[in-house]
């Protein structure tokens, strides 16, 4: 098999990204307690309790301070009548998201012991979860039906957004912490204070069209790509991916692979889309096809550089790299994509806040080995921003779709601009940078991001 140098360059999270997914440094104090090794999560807990934990604060108080200033929250324990919060997550099937779960529940958790909810008094999550496409129709009329809901956060879907979105239209609004699916991208009252996966994948094109060429000092003529077959994943190659990569003078070919697919499966897949003689190659799968996607090549010894997105960075890559005696975290030389920071680098104060409320949570509430990653810090910060809107006064449905649009940030964890309705394509992504970062051996670093200042923004650069 022919090899060829390989840098896998990925990139949501959203993600965080989310994940997910902004500071301007390059370095900072890491968060006191050391992230776990392991992975599960749970299925979807109710509202966590709003009792002051004992003794010793279980959080940082640098966390509770950046959260304080964000939210302008009253701090301490909230007490009284709940102020209920809609949550839809799709759990229980295959894809599932629970990491998701973790970072809302983390959110209410600290911002119920620490920041004083809203006004002092407690939030509440009313749970609904999909696992197929008319769950979403279900969720959201249950939303509608109660009337204390007056807003809805949505973890991550691939099933039933359009009816959830279109039942809730102009009736209450839905926020999208990490927006994957076609039907969240057009919403027109929906918000996703992140760039969101079109952002994230779009950023990602141009960053191996435009920028892995400066950085590996190669030409990048072909790009290959292995994407899920299923709605969010067919988006993402044929109107995120494959247009923005032809536009910019590079060969595109493209392969789907099953939600399942291990990695006998994904070999086949990465053989297929001809990643050993492409410049790039740049798997669009979860973090399950992501594991599988690196046991293949591996196995396949191509070396192609590789662009993915940050759901390839999470917690059970981790695991499986550990078990498989790797010494860095991530795959050596992979570039991820994300909302601008990143989980793994220490030094901005609001993602540091996040990952050590998560930390705390979990052991406080029992959970062994959380996986925090992925979209659990966008959705953490969607939450964290609605809490901010109702601390600011706006405590109905009305006045918070009104908060939304005007908001212009500074975003929880966000990099760049925001401005809903800023983006010509998808009226609901409010966000618009990404940030790129890279394992290099066993240090995970910087390269275009919020740490640097040199976040990407896709709009911009295709645009220009």
């Amino acid at each position: 098999m022919r090899k060829r140098s390989t840098a896998l360059v990925a990139g949501i999270a959203v993600l965080g990204l989310f994940a997910a997914a902004c500071s301007e440094d390059d370095g900072g104090s890491a968060p006191a307690t050391e992230a776990p090794a392991a992975t599960e999560a749970p299925a979807g807990s109710e509202a966590p309790s709003t009792e002051a934990p004992a003794g010793e604060l279980p959080v940082l108080q640098s966390s509770i301070d950046t959260g304080l200033a964000y939210t302008g929250g009253p701090g301490g324990v909230a007490s009284g009548d709940p102020i209920k919060i809609g949550y839809v997550n799709q759990e229980g099937g295959t894809p599932a998201f629970p990491e998701a779960s973790v970072g809302v529940d983390t959110g209410v958790w600290f911002i119920n012991n620490f920041l004083g909810g809203v006004g002092g008094r407690p939030i509440e999550l009313v749970k609904c979860f999909v696992t197929k496409e008319e769950d979403g129709q279900k969720c959201a009329q249950e939303m509608l039906a109660d009337d204390s809901v007056q807003a809805v956060l949505v973890g991550a879907m691939f099933n039933g957004n359009a009816p959830l979105l279109d039942t809730l239209k102009d009736k209450k609004p839905v926020f999208l912490p990490n927006p994957v699916t076609t039907p969240e991208f057009l919403a027109t009252d929906a918000y996703a204070f992140t760039p969101g996966s079109p952002g994230v994948i779009q950023g990602l094109s141009v960053f191996a069209a435009k920028y892995v060429p400066e950085i590996e000092g190669k030409e990048v003529k072909k790009v290959a790509v292995v994407y899920n077959d299923n709605p969010a994943g067919t988006v993402a190659f044929t109107a995120l991916t494959k247009p923005i990569l032809e536009s910019l003078g590079v060969e595109v070919t493209g392969v789907p692979v099953a939600d399942t697919a291990g990695a006998t499966e994904m070999a086949t897949a990465i053989q297929s889309s001809g990643a050993d003689t492409a410049d790039v190659f740049y798997p669009l799968v979860t973090i399950q096809g992501c594991i599988g996607i690196y046991d293949a090549l591996k196995t396949l010894e191509i070396e192609t550089t590789v662009v993915t997105t940050g759901l390839c960075f999470g917690i059970p890559m981790q695991d499986h790299l550990k078990a498989a005696g790797e010494a860095g975290k991530l795959p050596d030389g992979w570039y991820f994509g994300g909302y601008g920071f990143s989980y793994e680098i220490p030094g901005n104060p609001e993602n540091d806040a996040y990952i050590d409320a998560a930390l705390a949570w979990a052991k406080e509430t029992g959970v062994e080995n959380p996986e925090y990653t992925g979209f659990g810090g966008p959705t953490f910060g969607s939450l964290i921003t609605l809490v901010k809107f109702m601390n600011e006064g706006s405590m109905d449905s009305a006045a918070i779709r009104a908060a939304a649009k005007a908001f212009t940030g500074p975003m929880w964890a966000g990099v760049g601009d925001f401005k809903c309705g800023g983006n010509p394509t998808f009226p609901s992504l409010c966000g618009f940078s990404i940030g790129i970062q890279q394992q290099q051996g066993t240090e995970y670093v910087s390269i275009a991001d919020g740490y640097n200042g040199k976040a990407i923004n896709p709009i911009a650069e295709l645009a220009g």
